[in-house]
């Protein structure tokens, strides 16, 4: 049985490059968990097949034992919350969720607590109004969450791309 060390985000590489991480861990210091959350926990299994000859007997028993990764599972007095966070807001995160929050009763970190509701919650720097109203018709939670950094993040991924359109000169070419 692989072993876990609950805690949140730990400090590295993946926190300061991956911005849905730093989200996330700047969003959970805030929480008020019973025990410390738990980043990247494995929950599952989710059994994959495949049926080629060209698959090894061996791979096919790592898909049987294939698991997936909550971005992090944090405890409270009345819920086990499965937390999927993402910068902006995507509809895909929400089947994702609803994934993770069907398996989380088969992991055995969190058997102990087996009695309170689960609660998939969707955390995003940068809402979708359209998302957010299929997320809440499915149960699950979502929180907007936008830290300062967060118009530095979207320049940088969003607009960079984008030439940047010259100003009209007053009695240029494109007047009348």
């Amino acid at each position: 049985m692989p072993s876990f060390n609950p805690g949140g985000v730990p400090d590295g590489a993946r926190r300061r490059v991956q911005a849905s991480t730093r989200l996330l861990h700047e969003w959970s210091i805030m929480q008020q968990w019973e025990v410390p959350p738990i980043y990247e926990l494995r929950i599952g299994p989710t059994p994959l097949v495949a049926t080629s000859e060209a698959i090894t007997p061996a791979i096919a028993r790592m898909l049987r034992n294939f698991n997936r990764y909550a971005d992090m599972i944090g405890i409270t007095p009345l819920e086990i919350q499965v937390i999927e966070a993402k910068m902006v807001a995507e509809p895909g995160a929400i089947s994702q969720l609803q994934h993770y929050v069907d398996l989380v009763h088969t992991t055995p970190q969190v058997t102990q607590y087996a009695a309170r509701r689960v609660q998939g919650v969707l955390l995003f720097a940068v809402g979708d109004p359209i998302v957010a109203q299929r997320a809440q018709q499915a149960g699950l939670r979502v929180i907007i969450f936008t830290p300062g950094w967060t118009q530095e993040y979207l320049n940088l991924k969003y607009f960079r791309r984008q030439s940047v359109i010259p100003a009209v000169t007053p009695g240029g070419p494109d007047e009348d």
